[in-house]
């Protein structure tokens, strides 16, 4: 299996920019206020230094994947047992995702369809994508569909210049100041360069030489698009309303009316929206099922997906509502990402780094 370049830049982007417009505006303007986007903009930076740095270790490993380089450094059981917090992190993002999304189409649109049969049906869509072709038919998907999500949120934005107030985001930065600004920013830092996932896609890279500038492109695009989505929220409705918003860009899309003759454009951000959440969650269940049978040394990774999918639905039914999501975000925010995003990979890096000396000394 292979990823282009090209296909790198658009997997990044399609699978973070929905997902952190959907999930992440309304509560970084809870902390962050009008200046929400200033957020965003600091947590983009923070999210280009992390990319660096899963970058940089997966460069250092070429064409291997995470399990297998530790496994290198560390050795067979170590290598094993380090990796088991990412393996349950790509199998839990998957179900938090879809029981996420479907909570919002139960809402918005088939208030009177079960909530399971909705995961039901974009479960069996990622089922395909994923089995059918693997991380080949995921690049070739986001290449498709990541241009058509920057394409019609840039016309979101130009429908809605009529209801833009400036004032709304005044004063910028006296009432919030540098302590809510950065505190707003941590949550979006550790999505924007995606849950982990560079330490194991850039190894199906077939020319890894731009790997970095390719990489930093696509988490550039999503903070530029997060970051003037989070603006239009605030520009539209003001920091106190759009606080109390659940889906606030949906909602800011929904206040499109043209002359009474355009009107309904959020049929269109439902539309990207599903795009979007099947790009992501498919990636996830790749990666899971893709590094669990390098664990267990299974010769077919599809083998795994008939165990892993059943997990990820049955997790994501029995999530029992929107505060175990907040606990899990809470929780992976404080706990998860600094350990498998940071503290984990310096590690892997700084092991590699004398690895590779004490190979130069031996020559």
């Amino acid at each position: 299996m292979k990823l282009s370049e090209t296909q790198l830049v658009w997997v990044i982007a399609t699978t973070e920019i929905i997902a952190m417009i959907g999930l992440k505006i309304t509560p970084t303007i809870q902390i962050a206020k009008q200046d929400a986007w200033l957020s965003m903009l600091v947590g983009g930076i923070i999210g280009l230094a992390i990319t660096f740095l899963a970058v940089k270790l997966s460069m250092l490993h070429p064409h291997q994947t995470l399990v297998q380089y530790s496994q290198e450094l560390l050795g067979k059981w170590l290598g094993r047992l380090i990796v088991l917090p990412f393996l349950l992190a790509w199998f839990i993002l998957p179900a938090i995702l879809l029981r996420s999304f479907a909570d919002f189409i139960h809402l918005v649109l088939l208030n009177r369809t079960p909530v399971w049969l909705i995961i039901l049906l974009f479960i069996g869509l990622m089922t395909y994508l994923t089995y059918s072709s693997g991380i080949m038919g995921i690049g070739r998907y986001c290449e498709l569909v990541g241009p058509s999500i920057i394409i019609t949120l840039f016309i979101s934005f130009l429908l809605n210049v009529r209801n833009i107030k400036w004032h709304h985001i005044l004063p910028i930065y006296f009432d919030s100041g540098e302590i809510n600004i950065l505190k707003g920013s941590i949550a979006p830092a550790f999505w924007f360069s995606g849950p982990f996932v560079l330490l194991v896609i850039i190894s199906f890279i077939q020319s890894p030489k731009k790997v970095l500038a390719k990489s930093m492109l696509g988490v550039g695009i999503t903070v530029f698009m997060v970051c003037s989505s989070t603006l239009m929220v605030l520009l539209v409705f003001g920091p106190n309303l759009a606080a109390k918003l659940k889906f606030s860009y949906f909602v800011s899309v929904r206040t499109i009316d043209i002359l009474s003759f355009i009107q309904n454009a959020d049929v269109f951000i439902m539309f990207i929206w599903v795009f979007g959440v099947i790009a992501q969650s498919s990636l996830y269940i790749f990666i899971a099922c893709y590094e669990t049978a390098n664990c267990l040394k299974v010769k077919d990774w599809r083998k795994i997906i008939w165990f892993g999918i059943p997990m990820i639905f049955i997790t994501a039914i029995v999530i029992p509502d929107e505060t175990a999501i907040t606990l899990f975000d809470k929780y992976w925010t404080a706990v998860v990402y600094p350990l498998c995003g940071i503290l984990i990979p310096l590690f892997l890096l700084i092991i590699s780094y004398f690895k590779k000396k004490e190979r130069v000394k031996s020559i």
